[in-house]
């Protein structure tokens, strides 16, 4: 399969032999800016905490003489003057006919075709959410991008058949983000002092359907992301399974998630229902159940919504409760805030 891949990826580029024009770049992005309320039973928390997630995004898109789209996508992380990583996902891409193959460092192909919970706190608030429930409690993300996040990977999404899509992905180094600094080395491999150099090389392979049914939107998808085990390293597999259906203003859907780490496996369901009031506001209810290996649980509950207040501009606010078992952690309330902007 991984094979097959390479050989995709490299007919893809081989047939694009001259450019018709010049690439067209646009720049875009986001800012999202959450002023929180906050409790916590088990740390010494300020009454106000202060998140942000920001990204500056360049994109380059042109067409081969023979019709094939090619492009690159370049994001900036743009939070802090303290990021250190500055340059978060960036790629190139082929599509056409056969499909589309990207390369470069980036999230592997069944997380981007993952199907979650409706955000009806706005684009990308999520991810805000996530640093601040990982900190005060034993949290664990229901998301596919947990092996070998950004590093470099080739990505395959087939055409569309029906409302079907296949994708794989082949990551060689599961810690790479540099370009070559694994390109010579087996999986696995120890240094001079007997550590490791390579995380390992990893697959992802993903199936999403999107169409109707009766009516209603529906969206499905399944994933599964693994770390191969015979590269000196403890092995790595997680699975989703994804539906969400919309109907009018109503929109319910989750995710049904498994991390297992090397044995240790972790549950999650992660589900919301989300509805529109208006063209401009949507509320939602979020619920996050999570069995960890020791079976502790932790649950969370999200009350929220989100009103757009101008062209890109939409103001969010939320309520959450986090319970965990764990009893280092214990529960914590927040009380949210914020501004999304999208440019």
């Amino acid at each position: 399969m991984n094979k097959l891949l390479i050989g995709t990826a490299a007919a893809a580029l081989l047939v694009t032999p001259a450019v018709a024009g010049p690439v067209a770049v646009t720049v875009g992005g986001y800012y999202n800016s959450v002023v929180y309320s906050q409790d916590a039973d088990m740390y010494e928390t300020r009454d106000l905490g202060i998140h942000n997630d920001a990204e500056i995004i360049f994109k380059g898109k042109g067409k081969t003489k023979n019709g094939i789209e090619i492009g690159f996508q370049v994001q900036l992380e743009a939070e802090g003057s303290g990021e250190s990583d500055y340059i978060d996902e960036n790629y190139i891409y082929a599509k056409g006919d056969f499909g589309k193959v990207e390369i470069g460092a980036e999230n592997n192909a069944a997380y981007k075709q993952q199907v979650t919970a409706p955000k009806f706190l706005g684009w990308k608030t999520y991810d805000n959410n996530f640093k601040t429930w990982s900190k005060v409690s034993s949290f664990d993300k229901p998301l596919m991008d947990g092996v070998e996040g950004d590093a470099l990977k080739i990505n395959y999404y087939s055409p569309k058949v029906n409302g079907f899509q296949i994708s794989y992905s082949v990551t060689p180094d599961a810690r790479d983000t540099s370009g070559d600094s694994a390109l010579y080395l087996d999986d696995g491999e120890v240094d001079s002092d007997g550590d490791v150099v390579t995380k390992g090389s990893s697959t992802a392979l993903g199936l999403k359907y999107t169409g109707k049914i009766a009516g209603m939107k529906v969206k499905a998808s399944y994933g599964i992301n693994e770390l191969d085990e015979d590269t000196g390293v403890a092995p790595r597999e997680d699975t989703a399974f994804g539906l969400s259906v919309s109907s009018g203003a109503v929109t319910v859907g989750g995710t049904m998630f498994t991390k297992d780490a090397d044995g240790e496996e972790t549950d999650i369901l992660h589900y919301a229902i989300a509805y529109k009031l208006s063209k401009a506001t949507q509320v939602g209810l979020m619920m996050h159940n999570q069995e960890a290996p020791s079976g502790d649980e932790t649950n969370i509950t999200v009350l929220g919504g989100s009103t757009k207040i101008g062209s890109g501009a939409k103001l969010t606010y939320s309520y959450e409760m986090v319970e965990d078992d764990n009893p280092q952690k214990g529960d914590s309330t927040f009380m949210g805030v914020g501004l999304l902007l999208k440019f």
